[in-house]
């Protein structure tokens, strides 16, 4: 993995551990709270199939269950390396992209998470 690619990579998942994830924990406690089932689950990102696959892209997922359904509906926080950017992409498809890491604050994290949340229960 280039340098460049590194630091991107590390930029992301430091954005998620400070900005991102702390929203989401709370807003599974409420979700959880009024009955529904929701975790979070991260994939890395792979140089070695870092080909233009779907998959190549480091991610932060929340999968909710509305009601305790069986089938889950997922929310993405998605580092796209290739731009440089992140996206939220949510059951319908894309949300969001920010061109910059730093475009993402706690405003925006509770803006994308309540919009995508919205989105996710709705169905």
């Amino acid at each position: 993995m280039n340098r460049d690619i590194e630091i991107f990579v590390q930029a992301f998942w430091v954005k998620c551990r400070d900005v991102i994830r702390p929203e989401l924990d709370r807003v599974i406690h409420e979700l959880e709270a009024k009955g529904h089932v929701a975790h979070v689950s991260t994939q890395e990102y792979d140089p070695a199939v870092a080909q233009g696959l779907a998959g190549d892209n480091p991610t932060l997922t929340l999968t909710l269950h509305p009601n305790k359904a069986p089938t889950g509906r997922t929310l993405k926080f998605r580092g796209d390396v290739a731009r440089k950017g992140l996206d939220v992409v949510g059951p319908a498809g894309p949300l969001r992209h920010y061109a910059q890491m730093s475009d993402v604050d706690d405003a925006a994290a509770r803006r994308d998470i309540a919009e995508g949340v919205a989105a996710l229960l709705k169905g």
